[in-house]
């Protein structure tokens, strides 16, 4: 009868330590959402992943489209918050936001801030270059060179990896709205090459008034490739679960 007390009370407390794990915090911003029935996404503009369009207000692109999915399923609404990506990492820490739903490429500094959900996918990077070239690069060993001026996005993902595999170069970091604003330096004749992903680039090009000017500087040569995805702030495991399965 012991035996059967035991293996009794033994299976009740299994029970219940289930029930209890299974249970979803009330600090959750799983439970938030679902609660208030609103999704606070925060995107900056880089094209094709996520941008405003000037003239509606309304934010599309292959991550907004993601996201949307998702408030579909979930049954709530997606709220868009727009912010800049050398402040995106304070924004989310902040509680701007519930997740940073556009395309956020993994690095160490930005790793031991927030916490990535499993990567959508990789991408690597490249650089637009002026057709006349006078500098005449050829590879991407040349631009590790004083003389060679390259425009990136201040605290963009194209600046922390160009200043660590280029170090002799001069980097023209510049507070943009949307990562193709990057370009203007190049176009002038500023700077020597604008730092990019490679399908931002292949994007941009497809417009004939860009590719008049511009071209792809070093074809086959793409650098930097690392995972891409979401991220949420640190401390809360119910939400990066339910985020993780649905990437």
């Amino acid at each position: 009868m012991k035996l059967k007390h035991l293996v009794g009370v033994a299976a009740g407390l299994l029970l219940v330590g289930s029930g209890a794990a299974l249970a979803q915090s009330e600090s959750s911003t799983l439970t938030k959402v679902k609660k208030e029935g609103v999704m606070k996404v925060c995107y900056p503009q880089g094209s094709p992943q996520s941008y405003k369009d000037s003239k509606t207000g309304e934010w599309p692109g292959v991550f907004v489209d993601l996201a949307n999915e998702l408030g579909t399923w979930m049954k709530v609404k997606v709220q868009p918050v727009e912010v800049q990506w050398n402040t995106a990492v304070l924004a989310l820490k902040r509680g701007d936001c519930d997740f940073f739903g556009s395309c956020f490429v993994y690095n160490a500094p930005r790793a031991l801030e927030v916490n990535f959900i499993r990567p959508f996918r990789a991408k690597g990077l490249n650089a637009v270059i002026r057709k006349d070239n006078k500098k005449n690069l050829k590879t991407l060993a040349d631009l590790n060179n004083e003389n060679v001026k390259i425009a990136v996005g201040l605290g963009s993902r194209e600046y922390e990896t160009g200043k660590r595999l280029f170090p002799k170069a001069q980097f023209l970091a510049l507070q943009i709205q949307s990562d193709v604003e990057t370009l203007a330096p190049t176009r002038r004749g500023d700077a020597d090459v604008t730092i990019l992903p490679v399908i931002n680039i292949n994007w941009w090009l497809a417009i004939p008034e860009n590719a008049e000017w511009g071209k792809m500087a070093f074809p086959g040569q793409d650098f930097g490739n690392a995972p891409v995805g979401w991220a949420v702030r640190y401390g809360d495991q119910e939400w990066k679960d339910f985020l993780d399965m649905y990437s």
